[in-house]
């Protein structure tokens, strides 16, 4: 988003041309006044100076050259016809006079300035807002192609910082009009679109009808030849800044403005679209036709809660709440049968950071000593005689799965992604090494498992362990309410399971993230990516692309869906 300051003292809303007599041939008349009054109210609020420019011609046209290249026609013609019959932009006709019949534009008596002028070039507006001082100028009105661009140019010239808003500018030739606002005026100043000009005043301080008016106008697809949708970014975590990117390069998405929705005292601020709208598109599935969270999701994120859905397929697990065990019998002790074999590991119940929420210890006797009685935890210990690379590295599947539940409620349809990643160890694994680096293998490997050497052999027999295993677990999850539908709203998700095998090729499901680390903003820079990154940002997105590809199709996206994601069952309540 471009920010401007908009600073009280020496600044300035022009707006060229606001005439009968121009007015009548605009393109689009009334959703430019309708945006041109939001610029005026935002002048007004914020104490800046409000000039308007105009033209305007003696009787008879009495000075203008006939020879004149834009005017010279009206002084000929009214020779032949006289002032009655041609009287544009002449003094003493109506036509000629400032806009009054809408109070939110007309100029306020002994408050605003109008500048008339007799020729193209308005040195008198230049030489007003240089008399006050004024080194910012918002610049509006009609015609893009006459009274505004010149403006911008002089203003330019003169010194003055000029900022332009593409829905307060209009012309009577759409050709023109896109032609100066997206080449001509930018060479001059700043071009924001009335979303960014009113994020840069502040959306809190415009009145409840200025907001309707951008609501309406970003909802507005007239004369765009095709629908168009809205997507807002609401800051929630996951995919949604990225989703709604991949959906603009759609051609006919844009964004939507956003304001707070609450604020809690703990999180911050939570923000929705602006006025509470349900727009196309969101990361707050309260105001979004279609979700992109799924709810019960809590089930799956959270380690403690998915030993119902899924513990068939986990190491044998332990409980820990408020510092005490739960349920079954705690770890054996030291000196049991394997306890000293393999590493345990104390994880956070409710957390998925990327392993900073798991602690490593050597033998169960050392387990409570990385507990605080305020978090909950599952306990495991390391599998025995796990399948690592051929150079004897620790690896697990990074499984990628996009899951659908559609508008019934009761559908859900299970993809999982044929190019899925590894998660590989930097250092040769060993039981005694209590090292994150070895044991909790958190970085991706930059190439596809079936292209990896010393572990690609698995991968055929892996993929379709990994297909089944997370298979059952949705549709158990799903039968069994842990996973619920939004009647009446479409609802997706893309998350990931970790799976890791031993070298029977039995399978282990380490945990699922709902949250999982693809596609980050940080690295949307290409300076701040090595190889590594640059692999796994273009790989996140196509993941991504045809995910939303198959979630929210479209006609011009066929070619995308389903990519590398295979169909894996349709599940249902009534199963």
């Amino acid at each position: 988003m471009v920010v401007i300051s908009t600073k009280k003292e020496r600044t300035a809303l022009v707006v060229c041309d606001l005439q009968a007599d121009l007015l009548g041939s605009l393109q689009e008349r009334e959703r430019f006044l309708r945006a041109l009054s939001v610029a005026v109210e935002a002048a007004r609020n914020n104490g800046w100076s409000v000039v308007y420019s105009g033209l305007r011609f003696s009787p008879g046209y009495e000075g203008m050259p006939r020879g004149h290249k834009l005017y010279g026609a009206l002084a000929k013609l009214n020779e032949k016809l006289g002032d009655r019959a041609v009287h544009w932009f002449m003094e003493g006709w109506a036509g000629s006079e400032i806009l009054s019949s809408d109070p939110g534009l007309a100029p306020v008596p002994d408050e605003d300035e109008i500048v008339w002028r007799s020729s193209h070039v308005p040195h008198e507006l230049a030489d007003l807002l240089g008399s006050r001082s004024v080194s910012r100028v918002y610049v509006a009105g009609a015609k893009a192609s006459g009274a505004v661009q010149i403006a911008c140019q002089l203003l330019m010239d003169r010194g003055m910082e000029v900022i332009c808003v593409r829905e307060c500018i209009q012309d009577d030739d759409s050709a023109k009009l896109k032609a100066t606002v997206d080449y001509l005026l930018p060479t001059y100043g700043t071009v924001l679109s009335l979303k960014e000009f009113m994020e840069n005043v502040g959306l809190d301080t415009f009145s409840r009808d200025a907001k309707q008016i951008l609501v309406n106008m970003q909802s507005d697809s007239t004369g765009r030849g095709h629908k168009m949708f809205l997507a807002s970014d609401c800051g929630r975590r996951g995919h949604g800044s990225r989703y709604i990117e991949l959906l603009q390069q759609r051609g006919n998405w844009k964004t939507y403005p956003t304001q707070v929705w609450y604020e809690d005292f703990v999180k911050g601020e939570f923000h929705c679209p602006l006025l509470r709208k349900v727009v196309d598109f969101c990361d707050e599935p309260e105001f979004s036709k279609i979700a992109m969270f799924l709810r019960g999701r809590e089930n799956l994120d959270e380690k403690d809660k998915v030993i119902d859905i899924a513990g068939r397929f986990m190491p044998k697990t332990y409980r820990i709440e408020n510092g005490a065990w739960i349920e079954d019998e705690p770890p054996p002790a030291d000196d049991a049968p394997g306890a000293l074999a393999a590493p345990w590991f104390v994880k956070e119940s409710d957390k998925n950071l990327g392993g900073a929420a798991i602690a490593i210890v050597s033998k169960p006797s050392d387990i409570m000593r990385h507990v605080d009685k305020n978090q909950r935890y599952v306990i495991q210990q390391h599998i025995s005689d796990p399948l690592l690379t051929d150079d004897g590295r620790k690896t697990h599947v990074k499984f990628y799965v996009l899951l659908i539940c559609e508008d019934d409620g009761i559908t859900w349809n299970l993809y999982t992604y044929k190019g899925s990643l590894l998660s590989i160890s930097p250092n040769t694994w060993s039981p005694a090494d209590l090292t994150h680096e070895t044991q909790v293998t958190i970085h991706r490997w930059p190439e596809q498992p079936d292209q990896t050497e010393g572990w690609k052999q698995h991968w055929p027999t892996m993929y379709e362990k990994c297909k089944r295993g997370t298979a059952e677990v949705i549709q158990k999850a799903i039968k069994g309410a842990k996973l619920k539908g939004r009647p009446g709203k479409k609802q997706f998700e893309v998350f990931s399971v970790d799976w890791m095998a031993d070298r029977s090729f039995d399978i282990f499901m380490l945990e699922f993230n709902m949250s999982p680390a693809v596609s980050q903003k940080e690295f949307d820079d290409p300076s701040s990516r090595d190889s590594r990154r640059e692999y796994l940002m273009k790989h996140d997105e196509l993941m991504l692309k045809e995910a939303l590809a198959i979630a929210m199709p479209w006609d011009a996206g066929a070619e995308e869906a389903p990519g590398q994601w295979d169909f894996a069952g349709t599940f249902t309540r009534k199963d």
